[in-house]
């Protein structure tokens, strides 16, 4: 709120200040500033504007950045899943547990302020563009990509937070912008498949080169759907990328989609977060290499099937000695187990670093470097990406009409991408036996991206499966009903009442 439109515009002024040129400038390092007085007169502005925009799916980790975040953005965002079975990090565990309160903090905070943040950027760009004289084509798909991004922002704090504040212009110093109340959750939905049905309209449909396309809107379009639990629509989208076929599965192995060069020109990835060395870089390599601050499960571990698509507890591939050895190749593409060389070498022995869970990340992570705090990578993080679209299409074809052809096929394509290659799924499928091997793919497929938590909300598995969780520490984790809703920061709240805004409520049960 007040905090909020004090520190909003002036974020966005710094990221500005740091974007590179339109031409290059999500593949050049941030170039000298500008000031905002200059704003809004050449298209060059524009472009500037539109890489401070982009510069927020970067945010976290990058420490030459004043406006950083914690871990959940950027090349944190992998701690999202250390709200669910699939991770564990002491920083978020009074959340994981069911500590969550309005003061917790962290990311907590920070997906409300850093969302904010960003629609403040969004809308401020779509308020003033229209000022610059420049032909009508650019400026609709400048448009376009802002209106995108606006929409992500806004789907993530509908997914946490429900009803909350939906603005299409930039908030003002007008004392009456400090007056508004949480709009329905409904309403900003429907106002987040607008700005995605714009974008989907009015960007290019061609492959994703570092701005968003056509299928990148279409992509996210799918998402709410499937969060709305609007399968039909879903699966009716997730067909149109399909068939448009501007992206396909990478043929150049699982790892090397979350490493560079593999990440350049790559048919799979449809949004990410791009770094450039050395000014807006990621920590990744030495984030989780370094210490023991994010530790992937064993009930994650033990849920990768061996080679021969059977589980661990039937499977005779299996050899508790070597415990993973003929197991699905993405596991040791996405998971550091022990002995494993890392840090330039070094055998990795958990009791080393204290990783008492006895696993560290390996995905999107170059191991083989030697690192210390501080060392910059450039590998992008990677937010959506054609796989994920396949199994969206999936699970939504089979709760509309069951297993059909082009629901085997769209996980079939997942498992046998080349460098996988797992056992297809046995035909003759149920519809709950086919819903039952989807969410297990998209465990697999999407670990430690991200995605986990999300999944399990939209499944109403959070309250089921949270509380069978014991971490290493031997914190037995709880999930009370209310937290499938977070609460909006406490400051916000005061603020709110020091305005004498009466609107502007807590989330219920905090």
């Amino acid at each position: 709120m007040k905090k909020l439109l004090n520190y909003s515009f002036l974020f966005f002024i710094a990221a500005i200040m740091m974007a590179g040129c339109k031409k290059n400038m999500l593949d050049q390092n941030p170039t000298s500033d500008i000031g905002s007085s200059a704003f809004w007169k050449t298209q060059n502005d524009a472009d500037l504007a539109l890489a401070g925009i982009y510069s927020y799916f970067i945010q976290g980790f990058n420490y030459t950045a004043s406006g950083n975040t914690g871990q959940g953005f950027g090349a944190g965002t992998p701690y999202w899943e250390t709200l669910t079975d699939n991770a564990y990090s002491s920083a978020y565990s009074n959340i994981a547990q069911g500590a969550i309160t309005p003061t917790v903090g962290g990311l907590q905070t920070d997906a409300y302020t850093t969302s904010y943040r960003a629609i403040q950027a969004c809308n401020t760009f779509l308020d003033n563009v229209g000022k610059i004289g420049m032909s009508s084509t650019t400026l609709t798909q400048y448009r376009a990509e802002v209106r995108f991004v606006r929409a992500y922002w806004y789907f993530l704090l509908t997914q946490l937070y429900g009803d909350v504040v939906l603005t299409t212009h930039q908030i003002t110093i007008d004392p009456t912008n400090s007056m508004q109340a949480r709009t329905p959750k409904s309403v900003v939905i429907d106002t987040i498949l607008n700005d995605l049905n714009f974008a989907a309209g009015n960007l290019p449909n061609t492959a994703y080169s570092g701005h968003v396309v056509r299928g990148t809107a279409l992509g996210y379009m799918v998402k709410v759907y499937m969060a709305q639990h609007q399968y039909q629509q879903a699966a009716t989208m997730a067909n149109t990328i399909i068939s448009e076929g501007k992206f396909s599965i990478y043929n150049g192995g699982y790892r090397n989609l979350f490493l560079k060069p593999g990440q350049n020109g790559n048919p799979e990835i449809m949004l990410s977060g791009r770094y450039q060395v050395p000014t807006a870089y990621s920590p990744a390599d030495y984030l989780y290499t370094y210490s023991s601050s994010f530790q992937p499960l064993n009930y994650l571990v033990d849920d990768y099937e061996c080679k021969d698509g059977q589980p661990i507890t039937t499977s005779p591939l299996y050899n508790s000695a070597s415990p993973y050895a003929n197991r699905d190749p993405r596991l040791l593409a996405t998971i550091l187990t022990p002995g494993v060389l890392y840090k330039g070498g070094i055998p990795f022995v958990p009791s080393q670093i204290g990783a008492t869970a006895g696993f560290l990340n390996k995905k999107g992570v170059d191991s083989t470097r030697a690192t210390v705090i501080g060392t910059q990578s450039d590998q992008d993080w990677v937010y959506l990406r054609y796989a994920d679209v396949l199994l969206m299409y999936a699970e939504a074809k089979n709760e509309v009409s069951g297993p059909d052809a082009s629901v085997y096929k769209a996980v079939n394509d997942v498992r046998t991408r080349p460098g996988v290659n797992m056992p297809v799924l046995p035909a003759g499928l149920s519809q709950a036996d086919m819903r039952t091997r989807i969410r297990h793919e998209r465990r697999i497929e999407l670990a430690l991206e991200g995605q986990r938590y999300f999944d399990l909300k939209r499944w109403a598995l959070d309250r089921v499966i949270i509380p069978t969780i014991k971490d290493p520490n031997a914190a037995q984790r709880t999930f009370p009903l209310r937290d499938t809703l977070w609460p909006v920061p406490q400051a916000e709240i005061d603020i709110a009442k020091a305005v004498g805004n009466n609107a502007f409520k807590q989330t219920q049960g905090y």
